[in-house]
């Protein structure tokens, strides 16, 4: 058994004697153990109250947002490229049958695309969120999506949303590429990659992408997913000025 020792006030160590002089205890060493044994039962529970609920834990995390994320990233890769006079996003076509019809990609609106990756559901009632009120700027589409992330966050009837949000967005005449994550960040850049595999795409992405043609983005795009994945079919959409 592994020896603790400590010095302790003299007063308390008065006070422990008298507690092993009227209780249960044979001595203090005893009565310690037994102590040590009731607060580690008593924190464990009090530990997962931070994994349960969306509140701060004592290192400053929300462990269901970061759950949230884990679960995002499990998603289909998805990537997003700027090129000279629009954007587009593009990832895999995965559909057990021919005989179903299957669309990662959601047209928002005539200058508006998304696509989610993790849990489709929630990345749905983001992209619903901004049909309901399709931004005209940049800005507009940035405060909608921040707000109905952080509002899923701070509503305790609610759970983060398990979803990464990639948009292309052809507002106030310029291309844009924005992504959202669960906790309502949001990143803007000339060429991302989300979900699953994301870090190797990015990687691929930093190295190879340069502001060309919708073709050679096009290019690019199913060069950097068919290195993650073999694959014959892609599901790409443009957003042309």
């Amino acid at each position: 058994m592994t020896e603790l020792r400590t010095a302790i006030p003299e007063e308390i160590d008065r006070y422990l004697d008298s507690l092993v002089s009227t209780g249960p205890f044979s001595s203090k060493a005893e009565l310690v153990r037994a102590a040590l044994a009731a607060y580690t039962s008593m924190a464990g529970p009090m530990a997962q109250v931070f994994d349960k609920d969306n509140i701060y834990s004592p290192d400053g995390r929300v462990y269901q947002m970061d759950y949230a994320r884990e679960s995002a990233l499990r998603g289909p890769t998805v990537v997003g490229i700027t090129y000279q006079g629009g954007v587009l996003l593009a990832c895999k076509i995965a559909c057990p049958s021919p005989l179903m019809e299957y669309s990662k990609i959601e047209r928002v609106s005539s200058n508006l695309t998304a696509c989610p990756t993790g849990v489709r559901a929630d990345g749905y009632m983001a992209i619903r969120t901004l049909r309901k009120n399709p931004p005209k700027t940049l800005a507009d589409l940035i405060d909608s999506l921040t707000v109905f992330f952080w509002e899923n966050n701070t509503d305790k009837r609610r759970r983060p949303l398990g979803t990464i949000l990639l948009i292309a967005a052809l507002l106030e005449g310029k291309p844009s590429l924005v992504m959202f994550e669960p906790s309502g960040a949001h990143v803007l850049g000339k060429a991302i990659a989300i979900g699953k595999g994301y870090q190797r795409a990015q990687a691929n992405l930093n190295l190879s992408y340069r502001s060309g043609t919708a073709k050679e983005a096009e290019n690019l795009a199913i060069d950097i997913l068919g290195k993650l994945e073999k694959t014959e079919k892609y599901e790409i959409v443009h957003l042309k000025r």
